[in-house]
């Protein structure tokens, strides 16, 4: 099966008008009028990113779902995608089919369609990009810089499960004293479950917003960089599911165990900055779209972030996440 073979087989059952069948050199597109054009790009590597000679439904899935990630937090509708694939030989038609239907399955869920990209062979890991587009009424993206001083620091959904899906799926875990557990832990590692029905809430009322995907304190620092202010967590109120509290409870330095968890990275959640006269409203909206809405901290004249324990003593960080460089 050669490229274009592939594209035709594989691939353009998934394309949208924009993509004009997959037969071009470019896609086209105009937001519709009172729109404006939100784009983003993420990429992931075999072995970095995802495991080594993974290729099925669910890294399909999580490619979609990191990126959709990144848009909501800006508040935007997502509408389509380019995906760019450089594969190595040991991936088979099998897998092809596999990370198709993938694809299929969170272009319905999401209301995406493949407007077009690229593909290569690669002596080397699977790389996997892609670029998404969405929109937003124009002027009303939320960025990283909007935060202000006297804001909540807050964040959606829970914080740590795919860290410890990680930990599982590197045997570093006690299976057998965390088997349920380590089920639910893998399965939000393989496929995140980003906030999606929470992008109009944040759009409506959020100062500032961007995704966990580095580590909870990390990205903490790339907005209080961005806002130009400081940014105070109180460790105790980061959430947690029900299965990592299991798991902390048998952790001896509860402190040092938290700040794993919001260090691990591949959250895939939103940290928002919110006016506390907004608060009980994106609450509201959350709870309605059955997500977790937890004021975690708040927002100060300042740089940096800090990490406070229960009594309001700071927590030293060593490493606040994941970085490339």
């Amino acid at each position: 099966m050669n490229e274009f073979e592939f594209i035709q087989k594989h691939l353009s059952g998934l394309a949208g008008p924009q993509g004009l069948g997959l037969l071009d050199d470019a896609a086209q597109w105009s937001p519709p009028r009172g729109l404006e054009a939100i784009i983003s790009t993420d990429t992931l590597v075999e072995g970095v990113h995802f495991p080594d000679k993974k290729f099925d439904a669910q890294l399909a899935q999580k490619l979609i779902r990191v990126n959709i990630s990144d848009i909501i937090a800006k508040g935007a509708d997502p509408i389509g995608y380019m995906l760019s694939l450089s594969l190595n030989e040991k991936v088979s038609e099998a897998n092809i089919f596999a990370f198709c239907s993938g694809l299929a399955i969170d272009q319905q869920e999401y209301g995406l369609k493949l407007w077009g990209g690229d593909t290569t062979r690669t002596p080397g890991p699977n790389v996997l990009t892609i670029t998404i587009f969405g929109t937003t009424p124009t002027g009303k993206m939320v960025a990283r810089a909007g935060a202000q001083p006297g804001d909540l620091l807050c964040v959606s959904g829970y914080i740590g499960e795919a860290y410890l899906g990680l930990k599982t799926h590197l045997k570093q875990m006690d299976t057998g004293k965390f088997e349920a557990e380590c089920a639910q832990w893998l399965a939000k590692y393989h496929v995140p479950q980003p906030a999606f029905e929470l992008r109009h809430g944040i759009q409506q009322l959020a100062s500032a917003a961007l995704d966990i995907s580095d580590g909870l304190v990390a990205d903490a620092e790339h907005l209080a960089k961005a806002s130009n202010v400081k940014l105070l967590i109180d460790i105790e109120n980061i959430p947690v599911s029900d299965e990592t509290r299991t798991w902390l409870r048998t952790q001896s330095d509860q402190n040092m165990a938290k700040v794993q968890l919001a260090t691990g990275g591949d959250d895939y959640q939103i940290l928002a900055a919110v006016n506390p006269n907004n608060f009980d409203k994106i609450r509201a909206i959350s709870k309605d779209c059955g997500i977790q809405f937890t004021k975690i901290g708040r927002i100060e004249q300042g740089a940096g972030v800090l990490v406070l324990d229960k009594n309001g003593n700071e927590i030293t960080v060593d490493q606040p996440g994941y970085t490339h460089f």
